[in-house]
């Protein structure tokens, strides 16, 4: 270590710095700051307050990448951590088509959207938040009960390697989802709503309150054959469908591997011209950060434009074995997801013009899908996946909702979900993971042929 690094920042640039010679590497220095309140039996029950910094460190020999991360930013855990990273290196397959860490030429980083205000809420402040989401489940399903999960907070990641690139960028979120239901009744009856926002003052908890306790039936669900129905899928249900077609058609690995269910669909319509898809992390409508996690500056990426399928996304890895361009979508090389390699995590689906009561009306006949529940692959390579609704689905009769259906279990195609758009909702709804994560801001879809291969009694 250099004479005098005595910061973990420090630390890890003499680390970086001090690699023999023909050994390069990268670092990404996180530090998180989250207030977690969860609520269960509509009572706060479990606050919690996080502090957490890590590092993830990478070396590169002869063609040979390891990783190793330590929570130990002293000394002897960064040196310890280097070690660890060169022992997985000298033990792992020769990378050929290794390009090296990108330089910290151009693109440059751009400021994004960022709430400090968010980072700094004190749990006093959470806690007031959660109470107004209690007060308004309680205001619009007397009786009922409620439970759910306040995030609010952020990250800062710092991203250096080898080749001078020194990058870091601020995060901030507020992520809330509730769930009231009503046990007493047979069968029970629930209703979920969700939101996300990079500034709490921005995220309307109460909202998100009164739309889950909206969605719990009032009357016995009754029972639906399976079978196949048009479906209305409110936000949190297409927020879903989008993400596992960003595993599944756009991730880096599925492309390099022959799995990717859009091979040989590049360029190709595969939904109707209202349907566009981007990735940008760096849009004030999703959760914005500007640079993913080898230092790579965030761009705008079309995913689907006008119905027309784009490229897959790439990292240091994918793009070399592709022979494509970075295009800003690392993971950290840990993350229990990067088998899939690069995704896109910050999605924006297009709105459309159509009010939710009209996509209702226009449905005519069908199902209304709150959410999904418990969504696993079935085929990666037809983008099959299977899950059940839950917690708010209903019929449509005569273009009205005509009253609770039980849970149905599907089976259904992304592709196939996204051909048979029909309308395409005007209300964008934002959310994300518990600690920011994979974000998705999309309205409500109504999608002509969905697969319901078996139904629930509850």
């Amino acid at each position: 270590m250099a004479r005098g690094a005595s910061t973990p920042e420090a630390l890890v640039a003499a680390a970086v710095d001090g690699l023999p010679s023909g050994t390069t590497a990268d670092a990404r220095l996180t530090r998180s700051t989250w207030t977690t309140i969860r609520f269960a039996n509509s009572r706060i029950h479990q606050p919690l307050i996080e502090r957490h910094a890590y590092l993830s460190f990478r070396v590169a020999e002869g063609g040979r990448l390891g990783t190793a991360t330590t929570v130990d930013l002293t000394p002897d855990g960064v040196a310890a951590v280097v070690r660890a990273a060169r022992s997985m290196a000298r033990v792992a397959p020769v990378e050929k088509r290794f390009r090296g860490f990108p330089n910290d030429g151009a693109p440059k980083p751009t400021r994004v959207a960022y709430s400090s205000a968010t980072v700094a809420t004190t749990p006093e402040e959470a806690t007031r938040v959660a109470e107004r989401i209690l007060a308004a489940t309680a205001a619009g399903s007397p009786g009922g009960r409620t439970a759910g999960v306040l995030n609010v907070g952020g990250e800062t990641l710092r991203v250096l390697n080898s080749t001078g690139l020194n990058r870091s960028t601020e995060t901030s979120a507020a992520q809330t989802s509730v769930l009231v239901d009503r046990p007493e009744r047979d069968p029970p009856v629930s209703g979920w709503s969700e939101g996300a926002h990079w500034d709490l003052r921005r995220l309307d908890a109460a909202r998100v309150g009164r739309e889950a306790a909206e969605r719990v039936a009032t009357s016995a669900p009754e029972a639906a054959a399976p079978g196949e129905y048009r479906v209305l899928l409110r936000a949190p249900a297409v927020g879903d469908l989008l993400g596992f077609l960003a595993y599944l058609g756009f991730g880096g690995n599925g492309e390099v591997e022959g799995w990717s269910c859009l091979k040989g669909r590049r360029g190709k319509r595969i939904a109707p011209s209202d349907v566009n898809l981007v990735d940008d992390a760096r849009s004030r409508d999703t959760l914005p950060s500007a640079i993913d996690y080898e230092g790579v500056a965030t761009r705008a990426l079309p995913l689907i434009r006008h119905g027309v399928a784009g490229p897959a996304v790439t990292d240091v890895l994918t793009s070399g074995r592709l022979r494509k361009p970075l295009t800003g979508h690392a993971l950290s090389p840990e993350a229990p997801q990067s088998y899939f390699g690069p995704i896109p995590s910050h999605l924006v689906l297009t709105p459309g013009k159509a009010r939710e009561d009209e996509l209702i009306r226009e449905t005519k006949r069908g199902i209304l899908v709150t959410r999904f529940h418990y969504v696993r692959v079935v085929d990666p390579g037809k983008s099959v996946i299977t899950g059940m609704t839950r917690d708010g689905t209903y019929r449509i009769e005569n273009g009205e909702i005509a009253g609770p259906v039980r849970n149905l279990r599907f089976t259904q195609s992304v592709l196939g979900a996204l051909h048979d758009v029909e309308l395409v909702g005007r209300d964008a709804r934002l959310m994300g993971g518990e600690r920011g994560g994979m974000a998705s801001t999309c309205p409500d879809l109504v999608t002509s042929s969905f697969r319901f291969t078996s139904a629930t009694l509850f």
